[in-house]
């Protein structure tokens, strides 16, 4: 739906990024009788798929902002509507909850209910949490009822969701949300936030102005770029060919502490994976592995990489195969006390809770499946869960570890309809930054947990 005034949009060409000094489009003659015409533009998509090197990309963007501008309560839904379309494109992940904030009041209560909904992208739900803070920020008026939804959010958050509980503390900080307080160390102490988004319970409170100093030394955020450096001391290649052995060399003598150690850790991981709802390819996973772009190794030899590539490689399509094939046995670590030996399952369940943190969000049916999984597997991998070992006998630890396995192979059914490949993103910029790329600011963190919200 085209009109002569929206004509005008087709010649406005590539937007600057980044930059919230947007131009005036009602001095083009846009009222409110134009809204149809716009809100038609936006969610037209053969502009939103239109080629890279077209200018017809940028018409719905330019629509967006004059109805933020024109401050269209008929716009809401649309909108809302695009946050699961354009998931994948950063510019309306930017703008969108700047256009919420324009428009105001009216969009508080559909945002509210959409954070909420544990049906649509994390990336979708956070940007709609974004649109709420915009909303505070630009109607100061506003901050009680739009403080109300964040609670509700919190009181039944994803447990699951850590990114996006994450973000949301950010988004908190960023409005001075102090009356959030308690709920916010509860969320904390329910263990579901990704402290590489706003930092731990302390940090929030001190940027809050709730406490001077910490009381507890600082965490090492997984991609803090402060954290120590790999440990990259001479170690000897052993002369094998086995796979494990060489992945534990490789592990051992490239990664850090936030790193995957050991070929046990690493079995949990990519079981994680296999288990997923959705593919999760390579160049998410492997990053992962180190603790993030910014931990990933240095090779000296060209060789080594190779080498450890195809070993890694290997032993991910080993974990996949047996998993598709019902034969998966999970590798523990087997110790020995007084001649006595002991099955150790602690680094394997690390990394099957570290694979599924690279999960997107879940339904709530989806949400039970995993959280029923996961409950051997926290016990061995969770202070909680360890406190609660402190008081067993050495036969009942047993029996809980041998509820690890018939969980994981369950979670793996469960969802073995869903898994299906990423749906390619639409692209405006073909030089944009990745979401899981390093931060351009220089943070250290990943893009998706620093200046992309």
């Amino acid at each position: 739906m085209s009109t002569a005034k929206t004509d005008i949009l087709f010649t406005l060409g590539e937007a600057e990024q980044g930059s919230r000094d947007w131009p005036d489009y009602l001095q083009y003659g846009f009222e409110p009788s134009d809204e149809l015409a716009l809100i038609a533009l936006i969610g037209d998509k053969s502009l939103h798929g239109a080629a890279g090197d077209s200018m017809d990309v940028w018409v719905p963007l330019h629509a967006w902002r004059t109805l933020g501008q024109l401050r269209s309560e008929k716009a809401v839904m649309p909108l809302i509507e695009l946050f699961e379309v354009l998931v994948d494109d950063d510019w309306a992940l930017h703008e969108l909850p700047t256009v919420m904030g324009m428009i105001g009041s009216v969009a508080i209560e559909p945002l509210g209910d959409y954070i909420t909904q544990a049906t649509h992208d994390e990336f979708a739900r956070a940007t709609a949490m974004a649109g709420l803070s915009e909303i505070v920020k630009q109607h100061p008026s506003l901050r009680s009822k739009v403080l109300e939804h964040y609670r509700h959010y919190i009181q039944q958050a994803d447990n699951s969701a850590s990114t996006l509980n994450g973000l949301l503390v950010s988004y908190l900080l960023d409005i001075d949300a102090k009356e959030l307080i308690d709920d916010m160390r509860d969320l904390f102490n329910r263990q579901c936030v990704d402290i590489t988004c706003a930092g731990d319970i302390e940090d929030v409170e001190m940027a809050l102005g709730l406490r001077l100093e910490r009381s507890t030394p600082k965490p090492v955020f997984i991609e803090d770029f402060d954290a120590s450096p790999p440990d990259t001391s001479p170690r000897v290649r052993p002369d094998t060919d086995d796979v494990v052995e060489l992945v534990d060399y490789y592990l051992d003598h490239h990664g850090g502490d936030v790193a995957i150690l050991g070929a046990s850790e690493l079995d949990g991981y990519f079981a994680a994976i296999a288990c997923a709802p959705q593919m999760i390819p390579p160049s998410l996973w492997m990053p992962a592995l180190w603790g993030g772009e910014a931990y990933s190794p240095h090779w000296e030899k060209a060789e080594d990489a190779q080498e450890f590539n195809e070993l890694i490689m290997t032993f991910y399509n080993y974990v996949i195969e047996d998993m598709n094939a019902d034969k998966y046995q999970a590798m523990y670590l087997v110790g020995e006390v007084k001649g006595k030996h002991y099955t150790i399952v602690d680094d394997w369940c690390d990394g099957f809770l570290r694979g599924v943190n690279l999960w997107g969000p879940l339904s709530p049916t989806d949400t039970s499946a995993l959280e029923a999984a996961l409950e051997p597997v926290r016990l061995f991998a969770t202070e909680r869960g360890f406190g609660e070992l402190a008081d067993l006998h050495d036969d009942d630890i047993e029996q809980r570890q041998q509820l690890i396995e018939p969980a994981v192979h369950k979670l793996f059914s469960h969802f073995f309809e869903q898994r299906q490949a990423h749906t390619q993103p639409i692209i405006r910029d073909p030089e944009r930054v990745g979401r899981n790329d390093p931060c351009p600011c220089g943070s250290g963190k990943k893009y998706k947990k620093c200046c992309l919200h």
